[in-house]
């Protein structure tokens, strides 16, 4: 038996760890509206990057190449995964809003069409 921790745990602990950080940097920061509204949308685009992780490790198909917005819209609408321990299961950002989507995914970024995390924001 071995001992350690998933890649699942361990993406969900940075996830939490990122979130909890972004909010109390903030608070320290001197212009609260525009820092609550960049870790909001931190946030969100952490949610879309995390639960486009779970979607790819369980193979749904819901990205469109080149296209965050498209892609971020179909993890909106869910998505199912097809393999392992996700076949059959939901993937879903109920909480999101396409009108969410445009601070969010400046958050988010491309790599070989897997969404990544980009905490600068810099990516178009």
């Amino acid at each position: 038996m071995t001992s350690g921790f998933s890649l699942l745990e361990l993406l969900t602990v940075i996830c939490l760890v990122g979130i909890f950080s972004s909010i109390t940097l903030g608070w320290y920061g001197g212009n609260q509206k525009s820092t609550i509204e960049r870790v909001t949308n931190q946030r969100n685009a952490q949610e879309i990057v995390s639960l486009g992780v779970y979607a790819t490790l369980g193979g749904a198909d819901f990205v469109v190449p080149g296209d965050k917005e498209a892609t971020a819209i179909r993890l909106i609408g869910g998505v199912t995964g097809q393999q392992g321990v996700w076949k059959d299961r939901r993937f879903s950002l109920e909480n999101l809003r396409p009108t969410d989507l445009p601070g969010a995914l400046a958050f988010v970024k491309f790599d070989s069409d897997l969404l990544l995390y980009d905490p600068a924001g810099l990516q178009p």
